[in-house]
């Protein structure tokens, strides 16, 4: 025996089983979104670590800045000012006790110096206007902000995603289940094959025997070429039934190479054994199953997820820190820094908050309802695959006990055929049926193999350490 075909009958059901696990597309796509989740539960808690960005802009004008303004109103104000005052100066000329020669000379020089100055003013235009030959316009603004107060959702929704992440984790792991089963069953099915070929090998044997003594029994006229014929007939049959368990074995051996991805040529030395499977139902841990586990983190997940959208109510607050500048090509600014506390509290949304909260406490109540007529199917399911494993295994028995009755028939019927009280037809026919029977028992303990698995999964105590090799 070469080292690969010692390899490969050395390989275990258990081996098997971890690499398809290992080897599961569907289950690496399965981990990549419990893994996407556990980030999820990250990203909320970095709600609380700081951020530091700059902001920072540049403008060019294309056009000079220009600045108008109407001073009409300004204007007249100042007329209607300068006027009053000219009377007043006068006034006060007259009054002031003067020689009437020197109030004549005072007069036109108070009148002169006014009458200038309003001229002056009736000169400046309505629309006064400024323009800034200045068009290069810059900022920045580096800052540092951090939430000191989400409302309590940041770790609310941390524990949401990370129950996800266990309902997610559970489904994993009934995925793995359903691999171990169907790996078990292939690796079973080589074995059925296997020791279904040894049958026919037997078979082939007894007919060979037959044949032999047909021969000689012709000679002495004990037997005919009909009888010939019908071992012939009988070899055909083998031959059929061998074409279609090796056929069967290459499509078993095609299908563990794609869940292993092990060799076919090493899978094909595989030659396992076939027994009884008998299972302890003190083991019995139905809460155990991944499907309520996945169930009750969806619903610690969706409770959180409540809870968060209650919080909403609830006002945050974040720290800052800034240090801003600006300027342009003729002015600058000093650099401005400030630190602060900002809050924001929405009191009224117009009740929308209300309707999230109400429908997240309805998906609350939709998953333990879904959760309760979940445990009532796995305990249903229990006991009918409980049933199903009992009756298997009394089949096992029964099968068991009609190969005895079969071979002894056999037996019977060789010796009675030996001296002349039987023909070789007759033979044939106990040949075949002690033949059939035996198949059927080796297909009778894989299919109780079958449902020692299904019951342990049913009872939630499947494992590879539960695996018989």
């Amino acid at each position: 025996m070469s080292y690969a075909q010692e390899d490969a009958l050395n390989i275990t059901r258990k081996e098997l089983i971890t690499q398809a696990i290992d080897n599961s597309h569907s289950l690496k796509i399965k981990r990549n979104e419990v893994s996407a989740s556990q980030l999820d539960r990250q990203r909320a808690l970095y709600t609380y670590i700081p951020k530091v960005g700059v902001k920072a802009g540049y403008a060019h004008l294309l056009n000079d800045l220009t600045i108008t303004r109407d001073i009409s109103s300004e204007k007249n104000s100042l007329l209607h000012g300068l006027d009053q005052s000219k009377q007043q100066s006068l006034s006060n000329l007259a009054n002031s006790g003067m020689p009437p020669e020197m109030i004549a000379i005072g007069t036109p020089l108070i009148e002169g110096v006014y009458n200038n100055v309003s001229g002056l003013v009736n000169q400046v235009p309505n629309n006064a206007s400024i323009t800034l030959e200045d068009n290069n316009l810059w900022f920045y603004d580096a800052y540092v902000e951090m939430v000191i107060f989400s409302g309590l959702q940041a770790p609310t929704y941390a524990k949401a995603a990370a129950s996800k992440a266990e309902a997610q984790m559970a489904m994993v792991e009934k995925e793995e289940h359903e691999i171990m089963i169907e790996v078990l069953d292939y690796y079973d099915k080589i074995a059925v094959v296997n020791q279904s070929l040894k049958v026919l090998e037997e078979s082939q044997k007894r007919l060979d025997k037959q044949k032999e003594f047909g021969f000689k029994a012709k000679e002495v006229g004990l037997a005919t070429e009909y009888d010939l014929n019908k071992i012939k007939i009988a070899e055909k049959d083998i031959k059929a039934k061998r074409i279609e368990l090796e056929s069967s074995k290459r499509l078993v051996i095609q299908k563990l190479h794609q869940l292993t991805g092990i060799d076919k040529e090493k899978l094909a030395q595989i030659n396992p054994n076939l027994e009884l499977w008998m299972v302890d139902d003190n083991e019995i841990n139905l809460q155990n199953r991944s499907e309520l586990k996945a169930l009750g983190s969806s619903i610690e997940a969706l409770e959180y997820k409540h809870k968060a959208e209650q919080y909403g109510a609830l006002p945050k607050a974040k720290a800052f820190a800034h240090v801003m500048q600006g300027g342009s090509s003729l002015t600058n600014v000093d650099p401005i820094p400030f630190v602060g506390v900002g809050m924001q509290w929405e009191i009224f949304d117009g009740l929308q908050r209300k309707r999230e909260v109400q429908k997240s406490a309805l998906q609350v109540e939709s998953m333990k309802e879904k959760r309760a007529y979940a445990e009532e199917l796995i305990s249903l399911e229990f006991e009918k695959k409980k049933m199903e494993w009992e009756v298997s295994t009394q089949l096992v028995t029964v099968a068991e006990e009609k190969v005895a009755d079969a071979k002894q028939g056999l037996r019977i019927k060789s010796e009675e055929v030996k001296n002349g009280l039987a023909d070789i037809p007759e033979l044939l026919k106990e040949i075949s049926d002690y033949e059939m029977l035996q198949l059927d028992y080796i297909q009778k303990i894989a299919s109780q193999r079958h449902e020692a698995v299904a019951f342990l999964n049913a009872m939630g105590a499947l494992t590879i350490e539960h695996i018989q090799n």
